[in-house]
């Protein structure tokens, strides 16, 4: 007896599929034109959708999943249900894993699949009114990773290739009334060795799977190529359509085509079409002279027409959306419709937090609808064809697109042989299938504007041979592929995570003669990242620069609840899988839920289409640049006031017509000689709002498209002291007890800090904690963390060496030597602290300090105080920069303003908890509490701020959020220096400018109590 495990069809590397129809783009006939032109596919009686339960059984290995399963007779009534779409980790079979490059299978020069291979058998009962003369397809948008397909218990094929179509033609097995389909499919194949993303490792029909009608001669496949002539004007249109006959005998049909520019007829052409059995190809050319170019700013969509017919009798119509645009080199650089623009990119993913890579059409248009508003142009598809709906809604909203193919083999790179795959003529049929597979299917949307030939999987022939099919069927795009370092087949050159300095050289680079762009940056896992500015600048100094895609849109994150109800999210790890990455597929701008980040506001002030600079205070204008590649800002108008803490002095708004693109322009918003500003204690700003005159579908209310702000002038710092009174001091067990009318405060003469603030009878300040230094570390303080570990910030002892007390007239002066000092470590931070107690309860605190030893840390997480207020004290008022927590390389994004939030907002919940909260560039904050009293500090130098339920070690020991127990009582950090945040859990490091060093430090703050007016 002999078993014969050895390649079957999942680990044969020689049979990518059986009896899969060629590739073609999704559409469906329809019986009228209107029908065509609004394409409700699911009314066009051509389509049906199959989604839903389907009786699911789950095996260990596709060799105790049994053909017999699959066969019409098989009671499948005891059978548990799965959904289509659906992971069936995520409903009830096998366990989620998580990890970056790492595969779950052995490598095999022969590629090989171990035994223990999850798979699974879906089955469904359809029922089908068998039609002569009609063909019935039956398609999967999306199957992990390899499947086999029956109908009525007969073979029809197989298909792998995870996040591709395929189609298969089941007239011959289908038959009127009842059907069973059945599909096996298989975790892993010999496909999963192209498929190592860094991402969950799932399996399941995660698409759609519908039928389609067809009758047997048909339109099987069409190109269309509409582009833009040299004047950008002309819209030269050509269409290929390939009209296929199954009736087996020659036949003279008929094919029109018609444009339509909204309900106007274009053009309208015939073919007579002699339709031989099997494939004949029809012909369109025609030049228009005057068309609207399609661009992300400007996604002019026309309608194409396709319809057949036989002896005048119309046999089947398609519509499908065009958009003429053209994209080129010239000059080293790539043009867009004639303009060498930037790309404000981001990467994508398809996810949902509950269903994983199964995603709606509800959650694609929320992506893009958000990635409108924070003014993205760009879209990477990392790393694999998108769902199908996801191409349609771009060409309406306007993205440029670079498509990826589903390849990578990162794994390879723990071989130490990152090309073995890439290089050997063996892959090369897998590699162009996939490649091919995507183009053919996704040639026809006017949004594509790169083939991305894969991602992180070395350089080889398979990729030459895949470009070389690109470049032959589809001239008119540009192919990209990062790790083609000599862009030997790539049209331009690609980096991942560039450094700042490194990208300036790039872009310096002058013997280089095609453009660059990073095609990974900006790594936006947790808080972070910082530097976007700074990117930003980067690329618009050099030309050649061309943008890139922050990395990434949205986490992976998967929600759960825990026992209590708490729901939190989860993470490689979290389901005893190994090997795992952690929480490193939670990187996003979005949390799963499509909840943004604080980042989302230092993308949008990044990408800004308007800007504005060259101000002129003795004459009220100033220069607005226009950043869009196409439009005029006619359609913007700008919202001016000037304004205080207290007061709005002028309201107006100015037009902003006849701004053309790429161009600057003058005006005046306000008359000099008629603004007069008194002196007062706040600041007067000139803010400049840009919003919409027509507010667009995408854009919520009140959206505001760039904003803009120059300081008109300073306040005036107003000492207003009011009589307090007498003062009274007394020493009781360690604590001096200074009080006066209104006020108590306690002050712990053995720590050298305050213990107790009152006012008015209310205890706002419950324990002062002294110096603090250190913050829970961010997932972008990957690397710097163990800086300040090792630096034993976290183990830092206050040493005093002596207070003194002096009471004044109308004061109590008391004075601290100290230092700051780390177990085991020789460093130390000199402190001289200074604390003037006024009879009307106000303390000015005065620090100096001075870091010194041979084994100081490179850097420190921050440099402040830390106070416990009472529970009362959660609402806050400051001034500076809001509404959104702030960084020193990450603040730009938040304007200057008095602010109103509560402590239990500022808390932002990271997947992974970590440091939150803190606010840049304030002047003064107040927290009130509930008898009417406010603690207020503020200081003659701008400070950050943070106030928090939890304190920083929960956060720096907490490894999900439902592991966080917030406080009654409030955690108040107030820093006069905090680290940036840069990128570098997986890109750049902090900006030396951002970092804090160990450096003589000063501040002086005031701190008191006052009744809310």
């Amino acid at each position: 007896m002999e078993f014969i495990y050895k390649h079957a069809d999942w680990s044969n590397i020689n049979v990518l599929e059986r009896n899969r129809l060629p590739m073609r783009p999704f559409y469906c006939g329809y019986q009228t034109v209107k029908e065509a032109r609004i394409g409700k596919k699911e009314e066009s009686g051509k389509y049906r959708l199959l989604n839903g339960e389907w009786k699911f059984a789950g095996f260990e290995s596709p060799f105790l999943a049994l053909d017999e399963y699959v066969k019409e007779g098989i009671d499948d009534s005891s059978w548990r249900t799965m959904p289509v779409p659906g992971h069936w980790q995520l409903n009830g079979f096998g366990k989620p894993c998580y990890n970056d490059a790492f595969s779950l299978f052995p490598i095999t020069d022969d590629p090989a699949i171990q035994m223990d291979n999850p798979t699974g058998i879906y089955r469904k009962k359809i029922e089908i009114n068998k039609e002569e003369g009609q063909e019935y397809l039956l398609r999967f948008d999306g199957v992990e990773s390899a499947y086999h397909v029956w109908v009525n218990g007969i073979l029809v094929g197989y298909s792998q290739g995870s996040r591709n179509t395929a189609e298969f033609d089941i007239t011959e097995q289908v038959r009127s009334g009842k059907n069973i389909l059945a599909v096996k499919v298989y975790q892993f194949s010999d496909g999963s060795y192209l498929e190592n993303q860094d991402m969950w490792w799932f399996a399941g029909i995660i698409r759609d799977i519908s039928l389609i009608s067809r009758p047997q001669i048909h339109v099987s496949d069409y190109k269309i190529d509409a582009l833009l002539g040299e004047d950008l004007c002309t819209g030269h249109f050509h269409v290929n359509v390939t009209v296929e006959n199954h009736a087996g005998k020659e036949k003279e049909m008929k094919l029109k085509l018609s444009l339509f520019d909204k309900e106007e007829a274009v053009l309208s052409e015939e073919r007579k079409v002699q339709a031989v059995p099997g494939e004949t190809d029809v012909s369109f050319s025609m030049t228009i002279d005057q068309v609207n170019a399609w661009s992300a700013e400007y996604p002019y969509l026309y309608d194409v027409i396709m319809e057949l017919e036989e002896n005048g009798t119309s046999v089947e119509i398609y519509g499908v959306k065009c958009g003429f645009r053209t994209i080129c080199l010239k000059d080293g650089l790539f043009y867009i419709n004639g303009a060498p623009l930037k790309l404000k990119g981001v990467n994508r993913h398809d996810w949902n937090e509950y269903t994983g890579r199964c995603v709606t059409r509800e959650d694609i248009r929320r992506d893009l609808y958000l990635m409108k508003q924070y003014h993205v142009n760009a879209i990477r598809t990392a790393h694999y064809p998108p769902h199908p709906d996801f191409l349609d809604l771009c060409d309406e909203l306007g993205f440029y697109v670079m498509e990826e193919a589903d390849l990578e083999c990162n794994q390879m790179v723990y071989t130490k042989k990152p090309n073995r795959l890439s290089d050997d003529v063996m892959w090369e049929k897998s590699y162009i299938d996939r490649v091919e597979r995507m183009v053919k299917r996704d040639k026809n949307h006017p949004s594509i504007m790169f083939w991305s030939l894969g991602n992180e999987s070395g350089f080889g022939t398979a990729f030459v041979e895949a470009g070389r099919f690109v470049r032959q069927y589809d001239p008119t795009r540009l192919i990209h592929y990062e790790e083609d370092r000599d862009a030997s087949i790539a049209d331009i050159y690609s980096t991942m995570y560039t450094r700042h300095k490194d990208l300036e050289l790039l872009g310096r680079d002058s013997s280089k003669i095609k453009p660059h762009i990073v095609c990974e940056y900006a790594h936006a896992m947790g808080n972070g990242p910082g530097g976007l500015k700074e990117y930003w600048e980067i690329f618009r100094k050099y030309p050649r620069l061309q943008g890139g895609f922050i990395w990434e849109w949205i986490d992976h994150g998967l929600k759960k609840t825990d026992e209590n109800g708490r729901s939190y999210y989860t993470y490689g790890g979290d389901y005893n899988d190994y090997p795992n990455s952690g929480a490193f597929c939670c990187d996003g701008l979005l949390q799963a839920d499509r909840t943004p980040t604080p980042a989302v506001l230092q993308v949008k002030k990044a990408f800004e289409p308007v800007a504005f600079c060259k101000f002129t205070r003795n004459r009220g204008a100033i220069c607005v640049e226009n950043r869009y590649d196409f439009l005029s800002l006619d359609h913007l108008k700008a919202m001016i006031t000037i304004e205080n803490q207290n007061e709005i002095k002028m309201s107006s708004t100015v037009e902003l017509d006849g701004v053309k693109a790429h161009e600057r322009k003058e005006i005046v918003l306000f008359d000099p000689q008629k603004l007069f500003l008194p002196e007062c204690s706040g600041d007067w700003w000139l803010n400049i709002r840009i919003v919409y005159k027509e507010r667009p579908a995408w854009a919520e209310e009140e959206y505001e498209v760039a904003f803009h702000q120059e300081l008109l002038k300073k306040g005036e710092r107003r000492e207003k002291k009011s009589a307090g009174g007498p003062l009274h001091m007394e020493e009781k067990m360690g604590t001096l007890i200074i009080s006066g009318e209104e006020f108590c405060l306690e002050f712990d003469r053995i720590q050298g800090t305050i213990s107790r603030y009152e006012f008015a009878g209310e205890t706002l300040i419950k324990k002062g904690m002294g110096m603090n230094f250190w913050r829970a570390p961010v997932d972008n303080d990957k690397n710097v963390r163990k800086i300040w570990e090792e630096g034993m910030l976290k183990a830092v002892c206050n040493i005093v060496d002596k207070i003194s007390v002096e009471e004044g007239e109308g004061n109590v002066e008391i004075k601290i030597k100290q230092m700051y000092a780390p177990i085991v470590l020789e460093w130390k931070i000199l402190i001289e602290a200074k604390y003037i107690v006024a009879s009307n309860g106000e303390i000015e605190m005065m620090y100096r300090g001075v870091p010194v030893g041979n084994q100081l840390p490179e850097t420190f997480p921050r440099i402040g105080l830390r106070f416990l207020l009472d529970k009362a004290c959660e609402n806050v008022r400051w001034y500076g920069r809001g509404p959104w927590e702030t960084y020193v390389d990450a603040k730009e994004g938040n304007r200057f303003g008095v602010f109103e939030s509560t402590v239990s907002d500022f808390y932002f919940p990271y997947v992974v908890p970590q440091e939150t909260g803190n606010h840049e560039d304030t002047r003064w904050v107040e927290f009130e509490g509930n008898a009417g009293c406010v603690l207020r500090v503020e200081a003659e130098e701008e400070f950050s701020f943070g106030a928090l339920h939890y304190t920083q070690e929960q956060l720096t020991e907490a490894q999900h959020t439902n592991e966080l127990l917030p406080e009654e009582d409030i955690m108040l950090c107030v820093d006069v220096g905090h680290h940036g945040l840069g990128s570098a859990s997986w890109g750049a490091e902090c900006l030396e400018k951002d970092r804090l060093f160990p450096k003589p430090f000063e501040f002086r703050w005031k701190l008191s109590g006052k009744k809310k007016i």
